[in-house]
Parts: structure tokens; C-alpha cells; sequence
């Protein structure tokens, strides 16, 4: 963590992250997808315990294996921006109520993350459930402040990316990395 060029984009549910990486895609920029959604996809028609829902620890643990090849695969010199982190793990265990094992908090502090991130605040107006995203939004807001609480107790800096449109939001991601890259 620290000087590292892996952004991440992350934020309550049902924010705009997606759209978001979509327009950094369509910018040219290397993304990554949001793991934890690929491995619900993956595992809602499966008879297992790969969910959230169902077992906490055991979902974690696979999207952590999973962030963790993502990362080892990654040029440590070149820019690309995350759809979420293992930082997110710990702030989605601690909304739940569960510990976050400590290798949680060590892969995170071992990535190539910039200590910057960018957090999409929870947006009450662009809230909206899926099949993959099925809390309320009150469980939104509680997960926004868990998030926030698991980057900051990490020591990230959060640069809140306001509500606008999509373009508007992609400007202000690439205008907030230059001014980083610049120093």
C-alpha cells in the first residue's frame, strides 16, 4: 500500500462503481470487475455455500484467493483501476457482524494499492437491487459506513467522487490521477 498504481474504485452497493470502470474502459484504461459479484454469479444456481448469504467466511475466503491471483498478475508499474479490494472484505465482514480473519488486512497491506481511493458515496436517487445486490437501503448506508471505516482504520486516503453523470464522475477520476501521479 502507498505509492502503488492499482486504483480502487469502491462504495456502497448500487453507486455507479460499475458504470463507472465502464467509462474508464471505454477511456482506454485497464479495469478490473468486481470479484465478489462474479463469484455470486457463479455460484447462485450451485448447491454450495460460495454466498454471502449463506456463508460468510467461505464466500470471503474465495473472493480473497481471487483478489490475491488478480493482484500477483498485475504490473506493479502500470495503472489500472479495481472494482473493489480486500478492503472491502473486512468492511463487508464487519457489516455482518463476523472478524475479519488478520490475512485480510495483510494481503491489503501487501498489494499494489495507491493509498488513494476513489469511494462512491451511497446515492439514494441511484439505488437499486439485483440479483446479485439484494440489500435494502438502509443495509446500503450501513455498508457504506463499514466500508469507510475498514479503509480509513487501514490508513487509505478516500477522495469522495461526487454525484454527476458518468462522464462527469470518469473526469473527475482521471483529473484526481493526474494531480496524483504529478507528485
Amino acid at each position: 500500500m502507498g505509492n502503488g498504481k492499482h486504483f480502487i474504485i469502491t462504495g456502497a452497493p448500487s453507486t455507479g462503481k460499475s458504470s463507472v470502470v465502464n467509462g474508464l474502459i471505454n477511456r482506454g484504461y485497464d479495469c478490473h470487475d468486481e470479484i465478489a459479484r462474479q463469484v455470486i454469479k457463479e455460484n447462485q444456481s450451485k448447491d454450495n455455500e460460495l454466498l454471502p448469504w449463506i456463508n460468510m467466511l467461505a464466500f470471503s475466503d474465495e473472493v480473497y484467493r481471487r483478489m490475491i491471483e488478480l493482484n500477483n498478475s498485475l504490473s506493479n508499474d502500470e495503472v489500472c483501476f479495481l472494482d473493489r479490494s480486500i478492503v472491502d472484505l473486512i468492511g463487508y465482514m464487519n457489516f455482518a457482524g463476523k472478524e475479519a480473519p488478520s490475512r485480510y488486512a495483510e494481503g491489503a497491506k501487501k498489494a499494489h494499492y495507491s493509498i488513494n481511493v476513489f469511494y462512491m458515496p451511497f446515492w439514494k436517487d441511484i439505488f437499486a437491487n439485483d440479483e446479485q445486490r439484494l440489500e435494502s437501503t438502509t443495509e446500503a448506508m450501513r455498508i457504506d459506513e463499514s466500508l469507510r471505516n475498514a479503509y480509513n482504520s487501514l490508513g487509505f486516503n478516500l477522495i469522495e467522487v461526487p454525484f454527476g453523470s458518468i462522464e462527469d464522475r470518469v473526469d473527475f477520476i482521471l483529473n484526481h490521477l493526474g494531480k496524483i501521479q504529478s507528485n
